[in-house]
């Protein structure tokens, strides 16, 4: 039988960091392939992982590289949001997920939490 191993990383490198309007995180999110949206703690948001080749060669297995993250405030989960013109993107509910509910308490540490 294989081991497992759960290990946390160590950083999690973050390029951008983009606060929307749902609306348009969902108009972002009809041309995206899986077409999800996570939230937990009043944030709905999408990550974007760095896929070019340079910053694969430069993770190790402690540290995570994302190229972006879009959210917006939304205080209670649904299993889908709506945008203005009716189109619907399911919503997965991460809150039990340690790495991202630590992930949103920073956002909302963040001065443009507030902005």
């Amino acid at each position: 039988m294989p081991d497992f191993v759960h290990q946390e990383y160590d950083t999690v490198h973050i390029r951008d960091i983009i606060p929307m309007e749902l609306d348009d995180i969902i108009t972002v999110m009809s041309s995206v392939e899986s077409g999800l949206i996570y939230w937990a703690d009043g944030v709905l948001f999408v990550y974007f992982p760095t896929e070019t080749e340079s910053a694969v060669e430069d993770t190790s297995e402690e540290d995570a590289y994302l190229d972006r993250i879009i959210f917006t405030k939304y205080p209670e989960f649904s299993r889908t949001v709506k945008s203005s013109t009716n189109f619907e993107i399911p919503v997965v509910n991460v809150q039990k997920s340690r790495l991202f509910a630590e992930l949103v308490q920073w956002i909302k540490s963040q001065p443009f939490w507030n902005d």
